[in-house]
């Protein structure tokens, strides 16, 4: 693409800022409005497929329809001639900054808790995106970016279709072959994407940013395809390449296997609950995902529909009539009773799954020298084995809760004995209740509890939810029934535990986010921005509250970060008088230098300044360039006498006197041209010093002319 190309009247190009599968990126220009843009331009040898084509226009349609604050926005779209034909191009935000799939090249891996802020953003991206109606289909490290300021943003919905949009004839496949190692086991399979098809995706982003690899690899995008339906990743915290503290483990991995669940059913119900938990995560609370997932995770696999995973086809049993008959079992349901001519496919690794009342029926079923000769005998057998296996299994269940009771008693009578809690007496009388005094102020629960008849002493914590100096909880136990003068401590709040804030001046947010973590204390989400001639774009300026503040740990500290120097339109001041034009640009911060030039121009009339019109940064110098006034437009003296000539050089400014205007004969024939100019020695029209000399030609007869 020609640099010097305007696209739609409007949009200049410069270098190449991406690359993509079907298309380039260009830095460019609003003319109009003066600000920087991104202009996506597909390849021409592309533009020929209509698939191409209708990716192109479906990026363009659906990003159009998406305003958030953490999606790359969409400004205009159109087309322009090429050799090849026409090429269409999107103009979006121009943003600066790193692909997540630079970060983790670069920095991985990342704190768990800063990657959660990051895809707590991507999720709230992704819930816009889908309350609007539009899946993303394509989440993955290079399509989110990370700006200067430390915002987020999600950009390419070049595979992005509308939810029930079955009529697109771009396939699947065509689709999403280059973003295997984020494919949803759906999406593998050959249906249709989901919002939560978009959320196993995130899933394995967020993998990728904590462990610094991604969930499943392979020697080709269909064996990571393949592993996406049928493997259970290793869970992050088992990652050899990083280590989380119990805890950390514990809520990671909830989040990533709940997000990553094979099947869709079982992931967050949609993107904000997922973002919910993620922030949960960045906070130091626990997720809901991890309430939920208290027992280890070790899921078996639930296909939506069996015949969309690998399946094996059982030998055909021979019925008691004769005919070849088959079985249907579904992976952890309950048998199905067997349907003459039926085909049945059992999933792979799905057999344990099956009940044993269903390996039963299965075996009765089963041809052979065994087979019962009566059917109607045969039939009485069966109905009596299966009634007996039934009471059988009914013993087994009722052994199993009888020992589980039993366990369960011996767990809870041996940790009553060794609590805390005094020997309580069945027949002492004198046992009373320990009133609430949570919440109360230290002297308030003591008088209570004294009131009462206890005894009191008090220890100190701190809280990041009781008040300092109020009581957080008592031992023993609010409402327990001790005897009379038992002795209570209460546990009396300090007030949230403090820390001293960092220094985050000339980092950037990422680093802030870091040692803030490490201080426990939290980024604010909203970053501020504002220009600064003294530290580089993309760096703190300022923070509140200020560093070596001593703060309650779980304090929110707010940054600005730099945009750089601040850019300001250059007027436009061609035509004004110096002093107006200095004023001008003075006055909109920029510092001016003077450079008298020759021109026919008034003496100090602008004649133009650099960069008239363009973005600059504020402070930087504009060069003037100034009229001297110091030359006049040559008048056309051809046919005039001298002292005519004189009159219309004086008129027009030239300061010449006489003795500057020089005459020589120019011989003619031409009576009528008898002391008339007949030549000059700078041709009318054109720039000349005001005090130049000028020679010109006065007819004079001659025969020989």
């Amino acid at each position: 693409m020609d640099s010097n190309t305007l696209l739609g009247g409007r949009y200049t190009l410069s270098e190449i800022i991406g690359t993509g599968g079907m298309s380039d990126v260009y830095a460019g220009t609003d003319t109009l409005l003066g600000r920087d843009v991104a202009v996506k331009m597909m390849r021409p040898d592309l533009a020929r497929d209509t698939t191409f084509l209708e990716r192109f226009r479906r990026e363009a349609l659906n990003a159009a329809k998406l305003n958030h604050h953490a999606i790359v926005a969409v400004y205009d779209t159109g087309q322009t001639s090429e050799a090849d034909g026409s090429v269409p191009y999107i103009v979006m935000e121009r943003v600066r900054g790193r692909t997540l799939r630079d970060i983790i090249r670069e920095d991985r891996p990342l704190a768990p808790e800063y990657a959660a802020t990051v895809m707590a953003d991507v999720a709230d991206a992704l819930h816009f995106s889908h309350e609007a109606g539009i899946v993303h289909r394509d989440i993955k490290p290079a399509n989110i970016m990370i700006t200067a300021t430390g915002s987020v943003k999600v950009m390419d919905f070049g595979i992005a279709r509308a939810l029930g949009d079955a009529t697109s004839s771009m396939t699947q496949t065509a689709a999403v072959i280059g973003t295997a190692q984020y494919l949803s086991p759906e999406q593998a399979r050959g249906h249709s994407a989901d919002p939560r098809s978009d959320i196993y995706a995130s899933g394995c982003v967020l993998y990728e940013l904590i462990t610094g690899q991604p969930p499943f690899q392979g020697e080709s995008p269909f064996s990571v395809a393949y592993q996406h339906v049928q493997s259970t990743p290793v869970p992050p915290s088992h990652v050899n390449s990083i280590s989380l503290n119990p805890t950390t483990a514990t809520n990671v991995d909830a989040i990533i296997m709940t997000a990553m669940a094979k099947t869709p059913a079982d992931r967050y119900n949609n993107a904000a609950d997922f973002a919910d938990d993620l922030r949960r995560l960045a906070n130091h609370r626990t997720p809901l995902a991890a309430q939920n997932r208290r027992a280890p995770y070790n899921p078996t696999p639930r296909p939506t529909d069996p015949s969309d995973v690998a399946t094996t086809v059982m030998p055909a049993a021979r019925a008691a009539d004769g005919n070849d008959a088959y079985s249907t079992a579904t992976p952890g349901a309950h048998a199905a009773q067997p349907r003459p001519s039926a085909t049945s496919r059992q999933p792979q690794g799905a057999q344990a799954a099956v009940t044993p009342a269903r390996n039963a029926t299965t075996a009765r079923k089963s041809g052979g020298k065994h087979a019962s000769k009566h059917p109607e005998q045969g039939e009485e057998k069966r109905t009596a084995l299966s009634t007996w296996l039934r009471i059988i299994w009914a013993l087994v269940i009722l052994a199993v809760l009888g020992i589980g009771g039993a366990v369960a008693w011996s767990y809870y009578h041996d940790n009553i004995s060794s609590s805390r809690l005094p020997h309580i007496d069945p027949n002492d009388n004198n046992k009373i209740s320990i009133p609430d005094v949570r919440n109360l102020t230290e002297d308030d629960a003591i008088t209570k509890l004294e009131d009462a008849g206890f005894k009191v002493k008090t220890r100190e914590a701190s809280s990041a939810d009781v008040k300092k100096g109020h009581v957080i909880d008592t031992s023993p136990a609010v409402g327990s029934q001790v005897p009379k003068g038992t002795q209570v401590t209460l546990t009396i709040s300090t007030g949230k535990e403090q820390t001293d804030v960092p220094n985050l001046t000339g980092k950037d947010t990422q680093e802030a986010s870091r040692l803030l973590q490490e201080a426990g204390l939290v980024l604010d989400h909203t970053v501020k921005e504002a220009p600064s001639d003294s530290v580089s774009s993309g760096r703190i300026i300022e923070q509140t509250p200020a560093s070596g503040s001593h703060v309650a740990k779980g304090s929110t500290v707010t940054i600005t970060v730099s945009t750089g120097p601040e850019r300001v339109r250059v007027p436009v001041v061609a035509g004004q008088s110096i002093d107006d034009a200095r004023g001008n640009l003075e006055g909109a911060g920029f510092k001016v230098t003077i450079t008298e030039v020759d021109s026919i121009r008034p003496e100090g009339t602008v004649l133009r300044a650099t960069n008239e019109g363009n973005q600059m940064p504020k402070g930087a110098t504009i060069e003037l360039q100034v009229s001297r006034g110091n030359q006049l437009t040559m008048p056309n003296l051809i046919g005039q006498s001298t002292s005519q000539a004189l009159s219309a050089l004086h008129s027009a400014g030239w300061t010449g006197g006489t003795a500057r205007l020089t005459t020589h004969d120019q011989k003619t024939n031409d009576l009528t041209k008898i002391n008339e100019i007949m030549t000059q020695s700078i041709p009318a029209g054109q720039a000349v010093d005001k005090d130049s000399t000028i020679d010109v030609g006065v007819g004079a007869f001659s025969f020989v002319p």
